[in-house]
């Protein structure tokens, strides 16, 4: 008999529970390459806030992180701040920012790109930036340095509930210090970077929301072609 005809004589014990949450075992392979890159930024008497790297020598955060190449030349990117599998806790790595040689900026769409000494993308890995097709109902998930506290990811109740041109709204978790996170698909492709969360009005409604938000990636590309820094469509 059959491997296929013993299952088909089986009866049926197990079912989907309302959404598919079944994923391929690489779901988890993709989720720690894209955490690597992820880091923790230290901003000497302003704060904490997450960033990662987009290149081999160069960081995506936040400009309410990094408002000015001044801010940017006193903080650091603290790479591998976790808690490994055998439950240690790892101190992470520091690098140096440095905007000397690399740094824009933009208030509206809150992020900031500055360069990092040592090239910490070699050893960490980087993220590439793609337009990425969205829409409502997709899980979206963070990897982030919740508090200030050593890196972790959301992937539990992540719906995105609302998408335009430039924002993101989703039900995933964060907290103060995630500001400048990857958004990811669950093909851990970059969608957005996270930059707040609370009561937010969602736009072209007179209705507001307990949701967090990101900048959509494909606003931030158009922003850098618009500089000369990146490529058009």
């Amino acid at each position: 008999m059959t491997l296929r005809a013993i299952v088909g004589r089986v009866a049926p014990l197990e079912a989907m529970i309302e959404a598919n949450n079944l994923r391929p075992v690489s779901f988890l392979t993709q989720a720690i390459r894209s955490a690597r890159a992820v880091a923790q930024i230290v901003v000497p008497q302003l704060g904490l806030g997450t960033g990662f790297m987009i290149a081999d020598d160069c960081l995506m955060t936040n400009n309410h992180v990094l408002p000015t190449a001044a801010v940017a030349g006193n903080a650091q990117a603290r790479f591998n701040y976790e808690i490994d599998a055998d439950g240690k806790l790892s101190e992470g790595v520091y690098f140096r920012l440095r905007p000397d040689l690399f740094f824009t900026t933009n208030e509206k769409l809150d992020y900031s790109i500055v360069a990092v000494e040592g090239s910490p993308g070699l050893r960490f890995g980087s993220i590439a930036l793609e337009r990425v097709p969205l829409g409502p109902n997709q899980g979206v998930n963070i990897v982030q340095h919740p508090a200030g506290g050593p890196k972790q990811v959301a992937l539990v109740d992540n719906e995105l509930v609302y998408c335009d041109e430039v924002l993101a709204q989703y039900l995933t978790d964060t907290l103060p210090g995630s500001s400048g996170s990857p958004v990811f698909d669950d093909n851990w492709r970059l969608v957005a970077l996270h930059n707040s969360g609370g009561w937010i009005p969602e736009p072209g409604t007179q209705s507001t929301h307990f949701r967090n938000q990101g900048i959509l990636v494909r606003a931030i590309l158009d922003d850098l072609v618009r500089q000369g820094f990146a490529a058009g469509h």
